[in-house]
């Protein structure tokens, strides 16, 4: 006869106890899900099987999350069993559990407020952030009302560590263990860390077509956590590759121009060649660069929707007044979503690699760039930022790839108004024109580069300066803000005696907001592009596709400067006559290549997907993998790989030789 012993065994206290965490744990994920699937599903068509799939694989992945992230706690509770009995100890242990409960709330409401803004689970962005607390937190106070989510948060955490943690942990502390317990849990533990392997190792899964339906089929924390370990990609092995005889060929090819002498041999990992920009003479007219943070072209739509003219013309009423004297491109695209991938591109006409920006990785110094080959000509260079220049690397980026000078926040004498980010515009503009006066004085020409920070949440700038009041969260209402800023700044200069013998460059680093469902959502990248020069340049509209890589080359094409090109970038009045224009842009960990009718984008599993591209605020369409041309397909490999392989072997790097 058995026993009430052998008949009924209850789950031993620790074990018990931990379950019941990875229980919560899996709880949490599955909520957060909840309430993105039903943000996704308005904006998704309402076939409900990619939806199904996602949440399958979501749970596999939130089970293997749990697994990986709770085993050390469980083997904690059996290897520290005996000192896990102390007093002090125990009062650790629940100081602990309230921490990391505290914590997982914390991120599940953290996730969903990532999500509104950049429609992704925790990505590449999130750790750039984590480097970053200082700024990261301010800008959380600025930007809201902690008074609002804070006590609400933490009476969560009591609540669930009340009713469903406290009493279990304490008796899990106190028992006794049974006889063989450990061994079992240990084995327990080995178990679970081989069940939650296939996820860590070759996930996140993809189980729908749609970018950010596949987002709900991963879990946030591993999302951050594969960010973390992956951020500075490789290729090879990893994405798409060609053979490098091929590949060098198409490369040179894209950049070729009707004014390019290709200087590279033929086995050379290199895309030097000779620009003509003759046979007027340079001009050497002194050029002011100014990069507005997140302006993208949404805040200049009118190009494609004029029924919405009277809105845009609201948001950015000085930009389209500069439009009508200078030459405006309409079709750029920046080639990321981040301030850092717009400095890559802008000043070192690099295409993005996966992972993080070079501007940001070991080995950027001295980096092909616009001020190394500037300062050839006679350039004296500069460049001021709004912010703190140890933020993002940026500052030690701009010394090593040859600005002479580097300004920060706390070189500007008038601070009346700044936030976490940094001074309001107008204040670093007022610093802008006393450093460009100076530079005038003296007979060489100069490149002056800056940087701005309002049209960035909070979005807060100082009232009176626009109709719209500044808010937290009101993006529209600071875009408004950094058009009036610039628009003061142009004609404050205009009545410089250096006016007339600058080119102003304006272009925004990247979009506001990176949304839609596609892996890579282009339309999302576009930007402006300005040069005003109105004794030089003449007005137009050039709807030519673009990068803002092609920026550098387009400038030195319009100084009519002569030079031995090493840059990825293109002369966009060039690509106009013949159709070349390209985009590139990376998005977390796929890179895009489009040429404005298709595009290719290249993923960390190894494999390429064609889409269907129209220039403008369109999404890309999906298409069948054998109606993408050819051509395209080899292109999007052979540049991202060269350009991989080009600069871990410091081969971008010929302007800086003998500096």
């Amino acid at each position: 006869m058995l026993t009430s012993r052998t008949a009924f065994q209850p789950l031993p206290p620790r074990l018990a106890f931990w379950l019941r965490c990875f229980a919560i744990f899996v709880a949490l994920a599955a909520l957060v899900r909840l309430v993105l699937t039903i943000w996704v599903a308005q904006d998704t068509p309402t076939d409900i099987t990619p939806f199904l799939a996602a949440w399958l694989v979501g749970l596999g992945d939130d089970i293997a999350t749990g697994l990986m992230l709770g085993v050390p706690f469980l083997f904690g509770l059996y290897l520290l069993q005996r000192p896990l009995r102390w007093r002090i100890a125990n009062w650790l242990a629940h100081g602990l559990l309230l921490l990391l409960l505290g914590l997982a709330v914390f991120s599940a409401v953290a996730e969903l407020f990532f999500w509104e803004e950049y429609n992704s689970r925790f990505n590449g962005i999130a750790i750039y952030y984590l480097i970053f607390p200082k700024e990261v937190l301010g800008n959380i106070r600025e930007s809201f009302d902690l008074r609002l989510y804070l006590p609400p948060i933490g009476l969560i955490v009591l609540v669930i560590y009340g009713l469903f943690l406290w009493r279990p942990l304490r008796i899990a502390l106190a028992a006794p263990l049974f006889p063989g317990e450990r061994r079992r849990a240990l084995l327990l533990g080995l178990g679970a860390s081989l069940l939650a392997l296939p996820f860590v190792l070759f996930g996140p899964f993809e189980p729908a077509t749609s970018r950010t339906v596949n987002e709900l089929a991963s879990n946030g924390m591993h999302s951050i956590l594969h960010a973390f370990a992956t951020n500075d990609s490789k290729y090879d092995g990893v994405y798409a590759g060609i053979d490098e005889a091929e590949a060098l060929p198409l490369v040179r090819d894209m950049v070729r121009q009707d004014n390019t002498t290709n200087l590279a041999a033929a086995s050379e990992r290199s895309i030097r060649r000779r620009v003509d920009n003759g046979p007027a003479p340079a001009k050497k007219l002194n050029v002011v660069l100014i990069l507005e943070e997140s302006f993208g072209s949404v805040y200049f739509e009118d190009v494609f929707h004029p029924k919405q003219q009277d809105y845009h013309r609201t948001i950015s009423p000085n930009l389209h007044r500069l439009a009508e004297e200078g030459l405006l491109f309409t079709n750029i695209y920046a080639t990321g979503d981040r301030t850092v991938r717009a400095l890559e591109a802008v000043f070192t006409s690099f295409p993005p690699i996966p992972g993080i920006s070079t501007a940001r990785r070991a080995g950027s110094e001295g980096m092909n760039s616009l001020p190394f080959l500037l300062e050839k000509f006679g350039y004296r260079s500069a460049f001021l930022y709004s912010g703190p220049t140890s933020f993002d690397n940026m500052g030690h980026f701009w010394q090593s790839i040859g600005f002479q000078q580097v300004l920060g926040e706390r070189d500007i004498a008038d601070r009346s108004f700044k936030t976490i980010w940094g001074v309001a515009d107008e204040y670093m503009f007022k610093e802008a024109l006393s450093r460009i006066d100076a530079m005038a004085a003296t007979p060489e020409p100069f490149f002056f580069a800056c940087l701005t920070v309002t049209n960035h949440r909070p979005f807060m700038y100082p009232e009176g300066r626009v109709a719209q009041k500044p808010a937290p969260n009101q993006r529209d209402h600071a875009a408004a803000y950094a058009d009036w800023a610039l628009g003061q700044f142009i004609d404050a200069a205009r009545q410089k005696p250096w006016f007339d013998d600058t080119i102003f460059v304006v272009i925004g680093d990247h979009g506001p907001k990176v949304w839609g469902a596609a892996q890579i959502p282009v339309q999302a990248f576009r930007v402006p592009l300005l040069f005003l020069a109105p004794k030089h340049i003449q007005a137009a509209r050039n709807a030519a596709l673009g990068s803002s890589m092609d920026l550098g080359p387009t400038l030195l094409g319009l100084l009519g400067l002569s030079y031995d090109s090493p840059f990825f970038g293109i002369d966009l009045r060039r690509a106009a006559q013949d159709g070349r224009g390209r985009i590139a842009m990376a998005h977390n960990f796929d890179v895009a290549v489009g040429d404005g009718r298709n595009a290719v984008i290249l993923t960390p599993k190894g494999d390429l997907r064609g889409y269907a591209m129209r220039t403008g605020p369109y999404q890309l369409e999906q298409r069948p993998e054998a109606d993408i041309p050819d051509l395209i397909r080899r292109q999007a490999v052979a540049q991202t790989q060269t350009a991989h392989r080009m600069f871990y072997a410091r081969q971008y790097h010929e302007l800086s030789a003998g500096r």
